[in-house]
Protein backbone atom coordinates (compact mmCIF):
# COMPACT_ATOMS: atom_id res chain seq x y z
CA UNK A 1 0.00 0.00 0.00
CA UNK A 2 2.83 2.40 0.84
CA UNK A 3 4.22 2.16 -2.70
CA UNK A 4 1.13 4.01 -3.99
CA UNK A 5 2.54 7.13 -2.34
CA UNK A 6 5.98 6.90 -3.96
CA UNK A 7 5.51 9.56 -6.65
CA UNK A 8 3.80 11.82 -4.09
CA UNK A 9 6.74 11.30 -1.74
CA UNK A 10 9.16 12.34 -4.49
CA UNK A 11 7.18 15.56 -4.96
CA UNK A 12 7.30 16.29 -1.23
CA UNK A 13 11.00 15.38 -1.07
CA UNK A 14 11.74 17.81 -3.93
CA UNK A 15 9.87 20.64 -2.24
CA UNK A 16 10.79 20.14 1.42
CA UNK A 17 14.19 21.82 1.87
CA UNK A 18 13.64 24.80 -0.47
CA UNK A 19 10.28 25.53 1.16
CA UNK A 20 11.70 25.36 4.68
CA UNK A 21 14.62 27.62 3.75
CA UNK A 22 12.51 30.11 1.81
CA UNK A 23 11.89 32.29 4.85
CA UNK A 24 15.49 32.82 5.87
CA UNK A 25 16.30 36.51 5.92
CA UNK A 26 19.41 36.27 3.73
CA UNK A 27 17.74 34.66 0.72
CA UNK A 28 14.21 35.93 1.44
CA UNK A 29 12.81 33.73 -1.31
CA UNK A 30 9.31 34.26 0.09
CA UNK A 31 9.34 37.88 -1.02
CA UNK A 32 9.24 36.76 -4.64
CA UNK A 33 6.47 34.16 -4.20
CA UNK A 34 3.96 36.18 -6.24
CA UNK A 35 6.37 36.42 -9.17
CA UNK A 36 7.08 32.71 -8.79
CA UNK A 37 3.38 31.82 -8.70
CA UNK A 38 2.74 33.74 -11.92
CA UNK A 39 5.72 32.09 -13.62
CA UNK A 40 4.68 28.59 -12.55
CA UNK A 41 1.09 29.17 -13.65
CA UNK A 42 2.00 30.47 -17.12
CA UNK A 43 4.63 27.81 -17.77
CA UNK A 44 2.39 25.13 -16.33
CA UNK A 45 -0.37 25.92 -18.82
CA UNK A 46 1.99 25.08 -21.66
CA UNK A 47 3.68 22.04 -20.14
CA UNK A 48 0.51 20.46 -18.79
CA UNK A 49 -1.16 20.78 -22.20
CA UNK A 50 1.94 19.14 -23.71
CA UNK A 51 1.87 16.43 -21.03
CA UNK A 52 -1.82 15.68 -21.53
CA UNK A 53 -1.41 15.44 -25.30
CA UNK A 54 1.56 13.07 -25.06
CA UNK A 55 -0.18 10.94 -22.45
CA UNK A 56 -3.26 10.56 -24.64
CA UNK A 57 -1.08 9.88 -27.68
CA UNK A 58 0.89 7.22 -25.80
CA UNK A 59 4.30 8.89 -25.89
CA UNK A 60 4.51 8.27 -22.15
CA UNK A 61 2.26 7.11 -19.36
CA UNK A 62 2.01 6.45 -15.63
CA UNK A 63 2.07 3.31 -13.52
CA UNK A 64 -0.98 3.11 -11.22
CA UNK A 65 1.02 0.96 -8.82
CA UNK A 66 2.85 4.06 -7.56
CA UNK A 67 0.02 6.61 -7.70
CA UNK A 68 -2.60 7.61 -5.13
CA UNK A 69 -5.27 7.28 -7.82
CA UNK A 70 -6.51 10.85 -8.37
CA UNK A 71 -6.25 12.11 -11.98
CA UNK A 72 -7.23 15.32 -13.75
CA UNK A 73 -7.31 15.44 -17.57
CA UNK A 74 -5.52 12.08 -17.84
CA UNK A 75 -2.69 13.20 -15.55
CA UNK A 76 -2.21 11.90 -12.00
CA UNK A 77 -2.27 14.56 -9.32
CA UNK A 78 1.41 13.82 -8.64
CA UNK A 79 2.26 14.95 -12.17
CA UNK A 80 0.40 18.22 -11.65
CA UNK A 81 2.40 18.76 -8.47
CA UNK A 82 5.60 18.03 -10.38
CA UNK A 83 5.13 21.22 -12.40
CA UNK A 84 4.86 23.21 -9.18
CA UNK A 85 7.50 21.72 -6.90
CA UNK A 86 10.26 21.31 -9.49
CA UNK A 87 10.27 24.98 -10.65
CA UNK A 88 9.89 26.15 -7.05
CA UNK A 89 12.94 24.18 -5.94
CA UNK A 90 15.08 24.87 -9.02
CA UNK A 91 14.58 28.63 -8.92
CA UNK A 92 15.42 28.49 -5.21
CA UNK A 93 18.77 26.92 -6.13
CA UNK A 94 19.26 29.65 -8.76
CA UNK A 95 18.56 32.35 -6.16
CA UNK A 96 20.90 30.81 -3.59
CA UNK A 97 23.79 30.56 -6.05
CA UNK A 98 23.26 34.15 -7.18
CA UNK A 99 23.28 35.33 -3.57
CA UNK A 100 26.45 33.54 -2.51
CA UNK A 101 28.43 33.58 -5.78
CA UNK A 102 27.15 36.68 -7.56
CA UNK A 103 26.93 36.85 -11.35
CA UNK A 104 29.15 34.35 -13.11
CA UNK A 105 31.95 35.65 -15.29
CA UNK A 106 32.64 32.21 -16.71
CA UNK A 107 32.70 32.41 -20.52
CA UNK A 108 31.74 28.74 -20.77
CA UNK A 109 28.48 29.39 -18.91
CA UNK A 110 27.79 32.79 -20.46
CA UNK A 111 28.51 32.09 -24.12
CA UNK A 112 29.72 28.65 -25.15
CA UNK A 113 27.15 26.37 -23.49
CA UNK A 114 24.19 28.65 -24.38
CA UNK A 115 25.29 28.70 -28.03
CA UNK A 116 25.66 24.92 -27.97
CA UNK A 117 22.14 24.68 -26.55
CA UNK A 118 20.82 26.51 -29.58
CA UNK A 119 22.45 24.64 -32.43
CA UNK A 120 22.80 21.14 -30.99
CA UNK A 121 19.09 20.78 -30.16
CA UNK A 122 18.05 22.18 -33.53
CA UNK A 123 20.33 19.69 -35.27
CA UNK A 124 18.97 16.78 -33.25
CA UNK A 125 15.40 17.88 -33.99
CA UNK A 126 16.01 18.03 -37.74
CA UNK A 127 17.65 14.61 -37.80
CA UNK A 128 14.92 13.00 -35.68
CA UNK A 129 11.72 14.59 -36.96
CA UNK A 130 9.96 11.21 -36.85
CA UNK A 131 10.39 10.85 -33.07
CA UNK A 132 7.80 13.11 -31.50
CA UNK A 133 9.34 13.47 -28.02
CA UNK A 134 12.78 14.12 -29.45
CA UNK A 135 11.50 16.54 -32.09
CA UNK A 136 9.30 18.60 -29.80
CA UNK A 137 11.78 18.84 -26.92
CA UNK A 138 14.87 19.71 -28.94
CA UNK A 139 13.10 22.02 -31.39
CA UNK A 140 11.40 24.05 -28.66
CA UNK A 141 14.58 24.24 -26.59
CA UNK A 142 16.70 25.34 -29.55
CA UNK A 143 14.23 28.03 -30.59
CA UNK A 144 13.66 29.33 -27.07
CA UNK A 145 17.35 29.37 -26.25
CA UNK A 146 18.05 31.07 -29.58
CA UNK A 147 15.59 33.83 -28.70
CA UNK A 148 17.34 34.35 -25.37
CA UNK A 149 20.84 34.40 -26.82
CA UNK A 150 20.49 36.16 -30.16
CA UNK A 151 17.39 38.33 -29.82
CA UNK A 152 16.75 39.12 -26.16
CA UNK A 153 20.47 38.87 -25.24
CA UNK A 154 19.51 37.68 -21.77
CA UNK A 155 21.98 38.87 -19.15
CA UNK A 156 21.28 36.15 -16.56
CA UNK A 157 21.83 33.20 -18.92
CA UNK A 158 25.22 32.36 -17.42
CA UNK A 159 23.70 32.26 -13.96
CA UNK A 160 20.99 29.92 -15.22
CA UNK A 161 23.48 27.51 -16.83
CA UNK A 162 25.52 27.47 -13.62
CA UNK A 163 22.40 26.70 -11.60
CA UNK A 164 21.21 23.98 -13.98
CA UNK A 165 24.59 22.26 -13.76
CA UNK A 166 23.91 21.87 -10.02
CA UNK A 167 20.21 21.09 -10.51
CA UNK A 168 21.20 18.07 -12.62
CA UNK A 169 22.35 16.27 -9.45
CA UNK A 170 18.92 16.07 -7.73
CA UNK A 171 17.32 15.76 -11.17
CA UNK A 172 19.23 12.54 -11.87
CA UNK A 173 18.37 11.19 -8.44
CA UNK A 174 14.61 11.87 -8.57
CA UNK A 175 14.18 11.08 -12.26
CA UNK A 176 16.06 7.82 -11.86
CA UNK A 177 13.39 6.66 -9.43
CA UNK A 178 10.60 7.92 -11.69
CA UNK A 179 11.99 5.93 -14.61
CA UNK A 180 12.46 2.70 -12.67
CA UNK A 181 15.82 2.70 -10.89
CA UNK A 182 15.82 0.84 -7.54
CA UNK A 183 12.13 -0.14 -7.88
CA UNK A 184 10.34 -3.02 -9.61
CA UNK A 185 8.70 -0.97 -12.38
CA UNK A 186 8.98 2.60 -13.68
CA UNK A 187 6.57 5.19 -12.30
CA UNK A 188 6.67 6.97 -15.67
CA UNK A 189 7.09 4.80 -18.77
CA UNK A 190 8.13 5.93 -22.25
CA UNK A 191 7.20 4.59 -25.67
CA UNK A 192 10.56 3.76 -27.29
CA UNK A 193 9.22 4.64 -30.74
CA UNK A 194 9.08 8.33 -29.80
CA UNK A 195 12.54 9.01 -28.38
CA UNK A 196 16.18 8.37 -29.28
CA UNK A 197 16.61 5.32 -27.07
CA UNK A 198 19.67 6.85 -25.43
CA UNK A 199 19.45 6.73 -21.64
CA UNK A 200 21.34 8.04 -18.63
CA UNK A 201 20.84 4.94 -16.52
CA UNK A 202 17.08 4.52 -16.82
CA UNK A 203 16.42 8.15 -17.84
CA UNK A 204 15.72 8.97 -21.51
CA UNK A 205 18.30 11.51 -22.68
CA UNK A 206 15.49 13.85 -23.77
CA UNK A 207 14.43 14.32 -20.14
CA UNK A 208 17.54 16.35 -19.31
CA UNK A 209 16.72 18.81 -22.12
CA UNK A 210 13.00 18.76 -21.32
CA UNK A 211 13.90 19.70 -17.75
CA UNK A 212 16.19 22.47 -18.97
CA UNK A 213 13.39 23.92 -21.10
CA UNK A 214 10.92 23.66 -18.20
CA UNK A 215 13.17 25.55 -15.80
CA UNK A 216 14.29 28.08 -18.40
CA UNK A 217 10.71 28.99 -19.24
CA UNK A 218 9.77 29.30 -15.58
CA UNK A 219 12.83 31.42 -14.91
CA UNK A 220 12.12 33.66 -17.90
CA UNK A 221 8.69 34.56 -16.54
CA UNK A 222 10.04 34.76 -12.99
CA UNK A 223 12.79 37.22 -13.91
CA UNK A 224 10.31 39.31 -15.90
CA UNK A 225 7.85 39.57 -13.01
CA UNK A 226 10.63 40.09 -10.45
CA UNK A 227 12.11 42.91 -12.50
CA UNK A 228 8.71 44.54 -12.68
CA UNK A 229 8.14 44.07 -8.95
CA UNK A 230 11.47 45.65 -8.04
CA UNK A 231 10.82 48.62 -10.33
CA UNK A 232 7.45 49.15 -8.69
CA UNK A 233 9.08 49.01 -5.24
CA UNK A 234 11.72 51.55 -6.25
CA UNK A 235 9.00 54.03 -7.19
CA UNK A 236 7.32 53.84 -3.79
Amino acid sequence: MKEKFLYLFLDVFTLAVPLLRSFESKIAYYKSFLSLLKAIALTGLFFIAWDVAFTVYGVWGFNDRYLVGLSIFHLPIEEWLFFIVVPFSCIFIYRVLNFFLGDTQNRLFQQQIPAFLVWFPLGVAVLNYQRVYTLSTFLLLGLFMGWHIYINKTEWMGNFIRAYALILIPFLLVNSVLTGSWIDEPIVWYNDAHHLGKRIGTIPMEDAFYGLLLILMNLSFYEFFESKRKKDLSRT
